[in-house]
């Protein structure tokens, strides 16, 4: 398995001019990756919030966070029929994220101003992963 490192100016055939930037993996250059790292972030800022009784699905919300980042970065490190195979598994965790935010704002344990941010950047991110699975499987 090979990885490619990129620099933040790279258009890729790789020609960086700045040896002092940061280097990035590849998986940190897809705006899917920065739109799960966002719904992460939300997601545990809505868990903290979480009253007392309802942290058990608070727990789920976040675990499925951050299984759809995780298993997007492991779709990125692989090809063909197991790369889609783990974006598969990144879009199921963004949507069981969705469902958990759903049922803690049913059950006053979210407001819904929060919900509607992490609602926004979990539609985005399944899109994403719609897309990046398309192309991953040869139909995109």
């Amino acid at each position: 398995m090979s990885v490619t490192v990129h620099r933040p100016a790279c258009s890729c055939a790789c020609s960086y001019s700045d040896p002092d930037s940061e280097i990035l993996l590849d998986h940190e250059r897809l705006d899917a990756y920065r739109v799960s790292d966002q719904l992460d972030v939300e997601v545990v800022a809505i868990g903290r919030r979480v009253p007392r009784g309802h942290a058990w699905l608070a727990d789920q919300a976040m675990r499925a966070s951050a299984s759809a980042s995780l298993n997007l970065v492991e779709a990125m490190g692989r090809r063909g029929a197991d790369r889609a195979h783990f974006l598969r598994i990144s879009k199921g965790s963004a949507l069981e994220v969705d469902a958990a935010l759903q049922r803690l704002l049913r059950r006053g344990a979210c407001d819904a101003a929060s919900r509607a941010r992490a609602r926004a950047l979990t539609v985005r991110l399944v899109q994403m992963l719609v897309k990046l699975n398309s192309v991953a499987e040869g139909s995109g």
